[in-house]
């Protein structure tokens, strides 16, 4: 019986995923006539390209060594030149559909390293659910003249704040359920406060940070990029973060650029066509910067397997 639930639950994924990317790819491709008469006046500005570029490498550095502090609730401890390859190279598990390659492949080579593969996929685990929660909080605040509603905002962020301060006591069978989901005996560790607030604190900075490189692209891209940076925050983070929960969309493919689109033209940062060719060039451009340093670990070939004492 519970093998039948298990497979309905995946065929349910396939499907709900089939028809989220249907009508994204469709939303989006109404767009392109208008898209290809605005492709020929595009003039790059570089100079903005490339500082959003390098406050995401930066971005990424900040989440990496969340995670390394996140794993001393693991008794773990990780160099960060090897916390950046494991990172790195995990991710590119997110481009298969599943959403549990990345834990997946975390585990293994965490192990490889010394460390116990059920501190690295915990720690993970940690890391995405509090960003998640900090980067709901973010859309509220950022995005509350979209909401309309400032009562509901402030006490939703009100509830996320309580759930951030109550995390070391459900994180722990949390991280357990999450384990059984993909077949793996994460044991309950204790989560110390400090490595919550290291979690929110890394999550919550990064989502700053990538609204703000997302600005700096749309004006590297167009020319301009007319509106608040609230805005631009609160645009990223909430199709970042539906892209991530997509449950098959690999890396949120489709998701992510539909809804990008769709909130920009909303709150008036780009007429249809500039905010449809600012998704589409925005995947790309987010593509090469991790799959640079991903290929360059590649390239470099292994490292030590495990730490040395």
């Amino acid at each position: 019986m519970a093998l039948t639930r298990r497979n309905l639950f995946k065929v349910a994924q396939w499907i709900f995923a089939a028809v989220v990317l249907f009508f994204a790819v469709r939303s989006l491709a109404t767009q392109w006539a208008k898209l290809e008469t605005r492709l020929p006046h595009i003039h790059f500005q570089w100079e903005w390209i490339v500082a959003a570029t390098a406050l995401v490498l930066i971005t990424y550095a900040l989440l990496i060594e969340g995670w390394r502090r996140v794993l001393v609730a693991w008794d773990s401890h990780l160099p960060f030149s090897d916390a950046a390859r494991i990172w790195f190279l995990s991710n590119l598990g997110k481009y298969v559909p599943g959403n549990i390659w990345s834990l997946t492949a975390m585990g293994v080579m965490a192990k490889r390293r010394g460390l116990s593969p059920i501190a690295a996929a915990g720690s993970s685990v940690i890391m995405q659910a509090v960003s998640l929660a900090t980067g709901t909080a973010i859309v509220m605040v950022t995005g509350a003249k979209l909401l309309g509603q400032p009562f509901l905002v402030g006490a939703s962020v009100l509830l996320l704040v309580v759930v951030l301060l109550a995390a070391p006591r459900f994180l722990p069978p949390l991280a357990s359920w999450i384990g059984g989901l993909i077949g793996r005996d994460i044991a309950p560790p204790f989560v110390p406060a400090t490595s919550i607030w290291t979690a929110a604190a890394a999550g919550t900075l990064s989502w700053l940070f990538y609204g703000v490189a997302f600005q700096l692209f749309v004006r590297g891209l167009l020319g301009s990029a007319p509106g608040e940076l609230s805005s631009y925050i609160a645009v990223y983070t909430a199709a970042y973060i539906l892209g991530f929960i997509s449950p098959i969309a690999p890396a949120g493919l489709g998701v992510r650029e539909f809804t990008l689109a769709a909130f920009m033209t909303q709150l008036g940062l780009a007429n249809e066509a500039d905010a449809a060719l600012v998704a589409i060039a925005a995947r790309l451009w987010l593509t090469i910067v991790e799959l640079v340093p991903s290929g360059l670990y590649i390239a470099a070939g292994p490292t030590r397997n495990s730490l040395p004492n």
